[in-house]
């Protein structure tokens, strides 16, 4: 009896999930899918999740990501030194990094705009281990994602970092609806977006062109996030790139690079954008947390000089500028290049 009723609970369920599968609202709004996952968007706002029916309500849950994520690599081109990209850390939170046990420094400085990507920090020597930490002052302060520090250990000697941010938003918190059938069909109502009006269905076809396309994402992301991603590959200005095919690039072992086959030819073609240069690319793996705790700025030794310093109008002369890049005389011709020094900051 037991299972007849949990069959019939779940048939139940499966019905409903189908009966409300589809696009509410138009250029931000949720999208439910038959399978009990949705899709929350807006403007720069996407993010996928799971919900459940209980009862007259429904219950989202956003799909986790963690926190931070650090992926490293040998890099033979830069000797006995550190390089570290940092990506995501200028999205408004308040974070910090300690490497080394020198103590912690915010990323970046208070009131800092003017952001010009990408971030690299280069020191002396290799790092044994270092901390990242977060404040993100826009969420409560006693969610678990909020005020914690990670640490991680070296253990394999890289000394060429990846430091990702995947700052909480508030889309990625837990939220709730309900679904109310109105003269213009049905409207959900979620408890973090849409207000009292709330986001009506969408029924007419050339919107369901759109609802189309929003099934053709959810494929490629749930095939993606099938995938652990252990490794990421860039280059050397860390761009990302997909794994490199064999038939394009060959292995140098001695620098731990791939290099494109047709390499020379495509010189040129990236001198004036050498940022999306793929001729070059590194693979770094993922490096795994080893403790986490929760972080008192206060409580914690730390400088207040920031990795990065970036203001817009008076004193932006003194801004961080990346020197990652070849400048050339002439781009719009062949010119002796002129090597930009790389600074190596001592701790």
């Amino acid at each position: 009896m037991n299972s007849n009723t949990s069959a019939q609970e779940n048939s139940l369920q499966n019905s409903m999930y189908k009966k409300y599968a589809g696009r509410y609202g138009s250029t931000s709004g949720i999208s439910l899918f038959a399978d009990g996952t949705y899709l929350l968007y807006g403007y720069a706002t996407a993010v996928f999740g799971t919900y459940k029916i209980e009862k007259d309500r429904l219950l989202f849950t956003a799909d986790g990501q963690d926190l931070f994520e650090v992926f490293a690599s040998r890099n033979p081109s830069i000797g006995d030194s550190t390089r570290i990209d940092f990506k995501g850390f200028d999205r408004g939170s308040r974070t910090f990094v300690e490497l080394d046990g020198f103590g912690f420094k915010p990323v970046f400085n208070e009131n800092a705009n003017c952001f010009g990507a990408p971030f690299v920090h280069q020191q002396a020597g290799v790092m044994n281990s270092f901390t990242l930490a977060a404040i993100p002052s826009e969420l409560n302060q006693g969610n678990a994602r909020g005020n914690t520090a990670w640490k991680y250990e070296n253990v394999d000697g890289y000394n060429d970092f990846i430091f990702v941010y995947n700052r909480a938003e508030r889309a990625s918190e837990d939220f709730v609806a309900i679904i109310e059938k109105m003269e213009d069909g049905d409207v959900i109502k979620l408890s973090n977006y849409g207000g009292d009006r709330g986001f009506l269905k969408v029924l007419d076809e050339e919107e369901q062109g759109q609802w189309k396309e929003t099934l053709e994402w959810k494929k490629q992301y749930d095939e993606e996030k099938k995938l652990v991603q252990n490794e990421v590959f860039a280059n050397q200005h860390y761009r990302m790139f997909p794994m490199p095919e064999t038939s394009q690039y060959n292995f140098d072992k001695q620098l731990n690079v791939y290099k494109a086959i047709n390499a020379s030819q495509l010189a040129e073609d990236y001198k004036r954008d050498q940022y999306n240069d793929p001729r070059f690319i590194r693979k770094y793996k993922r490096v795994t947390v080893q403790s986490k705790r929760e972080f008192n700025p206060k409580a914690s030794e730390q400088t207040n000089k920031s990795i990065f310093f970036t203001v817009c109008g008076a004193g932006s002369e003194n801004s961080y500028r990346y020197k990652g890049y070849v400048a050339y005389e002439d781009p719009d011709r062949s010119a002796p290049v002129i090597v930009k020094p790389v600074e190596i900051q001592k701790q």
